[in-house]
């Protein structure tokens, strides 16, 4: 994080004393059921991606739910904010989505897609790491809409892309039964309650925390140990996890909460790879939430 969003971002967490508070643990979340929703979603997403190729405006809004719900902190409720910023990009706009999140690109569990893009606006901000966030309600309409977005730094600590994962985890992939990824859903609840809001991030990080934990934070090594040392050298502030949504398939984990932190909130995604009861790698994604957005939705 060393752009102008990221030095803003880090200063703020790094000035504040490290663990002066515990918060209440917090196991109540959305949390997704099977994957029997993917295939009704993807349809709807795909009619919707063509339309929009096509500038096809009314093909476009019929793939929407009336009301369509939006939280992105830059957007209007409605379907058609969404529509003028596709049929209207401007010069310099480019998206590429991440592939390896799963199949096709998209994470999925219940009626909820995730997506992974670099986003350039085109608009001289840089490029961004986003996490898209979608619902799809029972008629496959397209619901609602939450996205995070945090500037890619220069370069990161580890050497890793933020949006890239270990070659070691693509040679070698694997497909966990709805069992395993329900486990991997609560190990990742009960981490973030030990490690953050009951201020036991070493404890945590000895129970979960695998060997050659892999790390796409820019400002972090490889391994749990530099988080551990960082947080004893007070370079990082009490963070309180509300955990709003935690979503599992295979082998990942996309947990969406609202932190608060000495000097305001953030929305912030994690995503970890779990394996053999282990976290082993791991990326986020914050996002500090702005007083003032164009709907009443909130970006939780």
């Amino acid at each position: 994080m060393l752009n102008r969003f990221g030095i803003t971002l880090v200063a703020t967490l790094m000035a504040v004393p490290a663990f002066a508070q515990t918060c209440p643990q917090d196991f109540d979340f959305v949390a997704p059921v099977g994957h029997d929703g993917r295939a009704t979603a993807m349809r709807t997403l795909q009619t919707m991606f063509k339309a929009g190729a096509k500038k096809d405006k009314e093909a476009f809004l019929a793939t929407a739910a009336d009301p369509y719900i939006q939280h992105s902190p830059d957007m209007a409720d409605g379907m058609e904010p969404v529509y003028a910023l596709i049929a209207d990009r401007p010069e310099g706009f480019s998206s590429k989505q991440i592939p390896w999140v799963g199949e096709r690109g998209f994470l999925d569990n219940g009626n909820y897609l995730v997506m992974f893009r670099e986003v350039d606006r085109g608009d001289g901000t840089g490029p961004s790491k986003i996490f898209d966030l979608m619902y799809f309600n029972e008629d496959g309409k397209y619901a609602e809409h939450w996205d995070m977005r945090q500037a890619l730094a220069e370069k990161t600590v580890s050497g890793r892309p933020e949006t890239g994962t270990a070659q070691e985890f693509i040679d070698n992939p694997v497909t966990y039964d709805q069992a395993t990824a329900e486990a991997n859903r609560r190990l990742m609840a009960a981490f973030l309650n030990l490690a953050f809001n009951a201020g036991r991030l070493e404890t945590a990080l000895e129970l979960y925390a695998g060997e050659g934990y892999a790390q796409h934070n820019p400002m972090f090594p490889d391994g749990a140990e530099p988080l551990l040392q960082a947080v004893k050298a007070g370079k990082m502030p009490s963070l309180c996890y509300d955990i709003r949504f935690i979503l599992a398939q295979n082998d990942l984990v996309w947990v969406y909460s609202k932190v608060d932190t000495p000097n305001g909130v953030l929305a912030a995604v994690d995503m970890m790879r779990v394996r053999g009861g282990k976290m082993v790698e791991h990326w986020d994604v914050l996002q500090p939430v702005p007083d003032d957005m164009p709907h009443d939705n909130g970006m939780f």
